[in-house]
């Protein structure tokens, strides 16, 4: 289960009917002013993890770097009690590096491809900065530029996305939200302060083609206005009305379930990482794929969003999504082959024509990620209960419908079947 808190006064309006089967939506009347979005096998990473939560201020204070750093609602938490940080620590910067002095911080959401593509996520959120980080922390970045105005750095070791820079202009750089870590107890809040993004807005919704999760976060998203700030492309271009939304999750409702020999595509944005996966066969998957599908929908995967601590530092991204694969159905597009995975994928010459690193988190587990572009790509545990079984990053794949590649899987919806347990879930590996 992925229980959408919302507080009494933002649920959803019945039109978020139709996007079941994505997100389950619970209320919570002890949830007065913040909205939560968890993964149920790890509950307790909420007082660790500033998950993209969204409080439902209508306005917030806005800073830029040359303002001072002044804090002006005093029950607002300073950004300076938070860290920035990568999954293996490599990457660490203090939360003084951010250009606002208080939280939450304003974000409009980028559903672009390259965004996706680079990132293997689905909600990419960033935060201002007050400046470059420092040569010693360059130094440990991998640095990827697909556009002159664009340049992402990811860790070298554990592959989290941490900043993006426009180099064509002055000074102007972002970190991923996901990598902002929070220690609530210092602050006197046992379960920790979650109140670290407010979506203020949706750009390139276009790309997504399906509307993505952008309807589920409608009712959270604050701008002030009297309708959320929907954009075709970037901020401030065409608008995008939410009966055009509507229209785009409708349509792609309508693609037609994917034939026996059909390829879904995966590939990361440089091309690095191309792989190809084969559709769900029901009764001829291992069990530990199986007991995760439905027998009622035979030929789609299921697919979750994951808010633990050790994906999101991994990625980047507050909610990470996933869709669990049996082994032998991920294919390297370059040879033919069924691609390797654990320690086999760490053998030299494996997995061949692919660039894909891995970063070993904690004894038995793996994250893969494109040693070009950065974009996370697997989650794979020796662990007996799911050795047969790799997780997937949706980001990465190209499904004729859109982003949430629906012909292909399926989100999972109210109580679903209990995961097996993450050995590494909330831990963080050195």
């Amino acid at each position: 289960m992925i229980p959408l808190v919302l507080t009494p006064s933002c649920r959803p309006h019945s039109r978020n009917a139709k996007y079941q089967g994505l997100l389950s939506k619970h209320a919570s009347p002890n949830d007065v002013t913040i909205m939560q979005v968890l993964y149920h096998i790890c509950p307790s990473q909420s007082r660790y993890s500033p998950l993209c939560n969204i409080t439902l201020h209508a306005s917030l204070p806005k800073s830029k770097s040359s303002e001072p750093r002044t804090i002006t609602n005093p029950t607002m938490l300073p950004t300076s009690s938070a860290q920035l940080t990568c999954l293996c620590g490599q990457i660490s910067l203090p939360g003084t590096s951010l250009s606002h002095p208080t939280f939450p911080l304003p974000s409009t959401i980028c559903h672009c491809n390259p965004c996706r593509y680079t990132s293997g996520g689905l909600l990419p959120a960033f935060a201002c900065l007050d400046s470059a980080p420092p040569l010693e922390i360059k130094e440990k970045l991998a640095k990827y530029q697909f556009t002159p105005s664009c340049v992402r750095y990811f860790c070298k070791k554990c592959g989290c996305q941490c900043f993006v820079e426009h180099p064509q202009a002055e000074e102007e750089w972002f970190c991923t939200a996901g990598m902002i870590e929070i220690d609530g107890k210092e602050e006197g809040r046992a379960e920790g302060a979650k109140e670290v993004v407010q979506l203020t807005g949706h750009m390139y919704i276009d790309d997504l083609r399906d509307g993505g999760v952008v309807p589920v976060f409608l009712p959270i998203t604050a701008t002030g206005a009297s309708e959320p700030e929907l954009y075709c492309a970037r901020d401030g271009t065409s608008k995008l009305s939410q009966q055009d939304l509507d229209n785009a999750v409708q349509t792609s409702h309508q693609h037609p379930t994917p034939g026996p020999e059909d390829r879904l595509e995966a590939r990361c944005h440089c091309g690095g990482v191309d792989l190809r996966i084969k559709r769900a066969e029901y009764d001829a998957e291992p069990e530990g794929v199986r007991n995760l599908m439905s027998r009622d929908d035979p030929h789609r995967y299921l697919a979750r969003f994951c808010a633990c601590r050790s994906c999101r530092l991994s990625m980047g991204f507050s909610l990470c999504p996933w869709t669990y694969v049996a082994l032998s159905s991920v294919i390297n597009a370059k040879t033919s082959q069924p691609v390797l995975f654990g320690a086999d994928a760490e053998k030299e010459g494996a997995n061949e024509g692919l660039k894909l690193q891995h970063h070993q988190s904690s004894d038995g587990v793996w994250r893969s990620f494109c040693g070009g572009c950065g974009a996370s790509v697997f989650y794979y545990t020796s662990d007996e209960s799911r050795s047969n079984v790799v997780d997937v990053a949706v980001g990465i794949l190209r499904a004729k419908s859109g982003s949430l590649a629906r012909e292909w899987v399926r989100w999972a919806e109210g109580e679903g079947k209990e995961m097996p347990n993450r050995s590494n879930a909330g831990s963080k590996s050195n």
